[in-house]
C-alpha cells in the first residue's frame, strides 16, 4: 500500500507522522518531500495566466506549506493520506486567495513571511522542487491538455481523489473517469513525469 492510498497510509508514513507530531520537524519535511512536486504542479495549473499577474504559484505553495505545518497536529493518519490532507488545505487556501482577489483585486500571500516561519529543511525542499527543470518542462507541457484533461490531472493525478469522487466533481460516470484517466496516463507517459508526482 502506498502513501497515496487515501485511507491506509503505509507504515513508513505512520512512523514519520508519529515522529513529526512528537516534535521532529525533519519528519514533517520528509513527508512533504513526497508530495512537493505534485503541490508545485497543482499550483501552476490552478493559477492561470490572468491570476498569475497578481499571484506567483510559488508564493501560494509557501502559504499552503505554512498552513499545513501549523496544523499538522490535527492530521490523523487513520483518517487518510498525507497527500489528501495537504491538498484539502491547498484547496482552502486557493478559495481564500480567490475570494480576496474578487473583493479587493489583489490576492495577498506573503512568501517571505511563510518562509520565515517554516523549518529550514521544508523550505529547502520547496526551493529544490521549484528549480527542478524536469518538473518545469513537464508542467509547461500540460498547457497543451484540454480543460477536461487538466481537471482530471488535478483531481485524480495530483490530489489523488478516487475515481468516484472525481466523477462527481466532473459530472461524469465513474467508468468514464477510469477510462479517461488511463488514456491520459498513456498520453503523459512520453513526457516522463517526475517520480512521486502522480498519485497511485
Amino acid at each position: 500500500m502506498t502513501e497515496d492510498s487515501r485511507n491506509n497510509p503505509d507504515p513508513s508514513t505512520r512512523e514519520l507522522v508519529r515522529r513529526s507530531q512528537a516534535g521532529a520537524p525533519a519528519s514533517f519535511s520528509a513527508l512533504y518531500s513526497r508530495v512537493a512536486p505534485a503541490l508545485h504542479a497543482w499550483a501552476a495549473l490552478r493559477i492561470g495566466s490572468v491570476l498569475r499577474r497578481w499571484l506567483d504559484p510559488e508564493d501560494c505553495v509557501q502559504e499552503i506549506l505554512l498552513r499545513a505545518y501549523k496544523r499538522f497536529d490535527s492530521y490523523d493518519a487513520n483518517k487518510g493520506s498525507f497527500r489528501g490532507w495537504l491538498f484539502g488545505i491547498a484547496n482552502n487556501v486557493m478559495r481564500e486567495v480567490l475570494a480576496r482577489q474578487s473583493r479587493v483585486g489583489t490576492p495577498r500571500v506573503s512568501a517571505a513571511e511563510a518562509m520565515a516561519e517554516l523549518p529550514d529543511d521544508a523550505t529547502s525542499v520547496s526551493r529544490k522542487v521549484a528549480r527542478d527543470e524536469a518538473l518545469g518542462h513537464f508542467v509547461a507541457s500540460l498547457h497543451e491538455l484540454t480543460d477536461e484533461q487538466r481537471k482530471l490531472l488535478v483531481y485524480r493525478g495530483l490530489e489523488g481523489l478516487p475515481h468516484q469522487e472525481v466523477a462527481s466533481l466532473m459530472g461524469l460516470s465513474t467508468s468514464a473517469v477510469e477510462k479517461r484517466w488511463q488514456r491520459l496516463l498513456e498520453r503523459l507517459k512520453p513526457l516522463d513525469p517526475p517520480s512521486e508526482l502522480l498519485a497511485k
